[in-house]
């Protein structure tokens, strides 16, 4: 029996895409910070430790045939799960292993990998997991390499822990299945909720937080607040850690965090300036936001780039949107506060991209950048990537897109089985696209030859919803009547096939 550390085995984990975990996106990142992207550039192969479901890393594998990935995970039935996506998807180029870190550590390794991800892991484990977690980075990872990092993180949750450490309580008071103890827990806090607790009283913060957990997802909760091990560090604990797998950090995932405009309050900046110490700096920047969740890049051999060298390898960089024009929202939340896009550049940037891709130095070309030029792009394009509304794009060999489509196909096959993921694999953009519910129909309808007429798709996807016993859903409400049900799907199709479908189509998609 493989050993679980303290960490919740009995109900799968969520499954779920972060784009921040795609190479791609991490070479951008790091370019933000004006360092190396190093070998997530063009990597050859990637290493997902701990990858829950598998979703992300079979995407990510549809979605770069020309890399080889492996993951590994303790759990059988995420294990299963993603060999199911793998088989399913016919995809040749990534490998999954049920097994412990530690079993993975004992192995050895020979420099092999370019990128390695842990998400939500290294926070999450006993001491003994980090140890082979950081034996596997220290002999897996190639010079010039990156791995990805995000982890729960103070000062944040500081606030919060008393919640976890009830429920953890709970749990070990009450032997049995992990949902039944989360219901408990739930429940009690729940009672302590509407009572007025005396600690949710005067932690405003603790009391909304569980409000949420109240309404969130149960499987999600489980491992968040079930596991043994969860106590979230401070940024200089998580780096002192790396860094005995000869890894320092490099720059943040969230491309927003390299911009001390958008990333900490307007007040802290002068006394974020005034820090040389880089670990510090990037604690104190946590103080300022109070983060509470991070997504660091940690390298090996990444070096600070000059402007010139920055430049030259933004260059070559081209840029996709990742949704229809008419979808791009130009008002969202930023790392601390609401961030409200300007039309006369970054819907300048959207009206090109909206048309074809574009490299760095075309939008550069653009007159709305005549006068700032590369910093003013760079901060436009961080803003667009960051909401999720572009996609970085890495020249190279035209890549195969059948493994991409053969994904996205069986994504749609499990959307009529009732499942429903929220991403599709471009092989254009090496990372995923959102898709919603109604997304994934319009796709049955196309596969299926009911597509492009609008009211054959519609009755189509009605159909597919009645076999699974739902409706429509219009303003958070059902539809009930079958001729309004047809005619709102009916004005969705119309807008999918004549926004998204092109879109989808120039990204790989389909």
């Amino acid at each position: 029996m493989i050993p679980t550390g303290g960490y919740v085995a009995d109900i799968a984990y969520t499954a779920g895409f972060y784009p921040e975990t795609a190479p791609a996106h991490m070479a951008f990142a790091a370019l933000c910070r004006r360092r190396s992207p190093g070998l997530a550039l063009r990597p050859r192969r990637v290493i997902e430790l701990g990858f829950g479901q598998g979703f992300g890393l079979a995407l990510l594998a549809a979605a770069n045939p020309d890399a080889t990935f492996e993951g590994c995970d303790f759990n059988g039935e995420h294990v299963a799960h993603a060999r199911g996506l793998i088989e399913g998807a016919q995809l040749q180029n990534l490998a999954v292993t049920q097994a412990s870190f530690e079993e993975i550590a004992a192995r050895g390794g020979d420099r092999d990998v370019d990128v390695a991800i842990l998400h939500g892991v290294m926070s999450w484990i006993s001491r003994t997991g980090q140890d082979a977690a950081l034996a596997i980075l220290r002999e897996r990872l190639r010079p010039n390499g990156l791995a990805y990092v995000s982890y729960n993180c103070m000062p944040g949750w500081a606030p919060l822990m008393p919640i976890r450490q009830l429920t953890l309580e709970v749990k070990r008071r009450n032997p049995g299945a992990s949902e039944q103890q989360l219901a408990l827990a739930l429940d009690l806090l729940g009672k302590l909720w509407q009572a007025n607790a005396g600690y949710l009283t005067i932690n405003p913060v603790a009391a909304h937080h569980v409000g949420t957990m109240l309404a969130g997802d149960r499987l999600y909760l489980a491992h968040e607040y079930l596991t043994e091990h969860g106590d979230p560090p401070a940024f200089s604990a998580v780096a002192s850690l790396l860094q005995q797998a000869d890894l320092a950090y490099a720059a943040s995932a969230d491309v927003l965090d390299s911009f001390d405009q958008y990333a900490v309050p307007p007040g802290t900046l002068p006394v974020i300036a005034q820090i040389a110490d880089p670990v510090l700096r990037e604690t104190v920047r946590d103080f300022a936001a109070n983060r509470r969740f991070r997504r660091d890049l940690f390298a090996r051999g990444v070096t600070e780039l000059s402007p010139d060298q920055q430049r030259g390898l933004l260059s070559p960089l081209r840029f996709a949107l990742a949704v229809s024009r008419s979808r791009m929202a130009f008002r969202f939340l930023g790392p601390v506060s609401e961030l409200t896009l300007k039309p006369a550049f970054h819907g300048m940037v959207a009206d090109l991209l909206a048309s074809r891709d574009a490299t760095f130095d075309e939008l550069l070309a653009l007159p709305a950048f005549a006068e700032n030029g590369i910093a003013s792009l760079l901060d436009c394009l961080a803003l667009l990537v960051y909401s999720g509304q572009v996609r970085v794009l890495v020249d190279g060999d035209r890549v195969d897109l059948q493994p991409a489509q053969r994904f996205n196909r069986l994504i749609v096959e499990h959307a009529r089985a009732g499942r429903f993921y929220g991403y599709l694999a471009s092989p254009v953009a090496r990372s995923g696209v959102p898709v919603d519910e109604l997304g994934l129909l319009a796709l049955a309808a196309h596969f299926d030859g009911e597509a492009p007429e609008p009211e054959t798709a519609a009755r189509h996807a009605l159909s597919i919803l009645k076999a699974l016993g739902r409706r429509p859903m219009r303003d958070n409400k059902h539809v009930a009547d079958d001729g309004e049900a047809v005619a709102f799907l009916c004005e969705r199709m119309q807008a999918i096939f004549a926004e998204e479908f092109p879109l989808w189509r120039r990204l790989g998609v389909r």
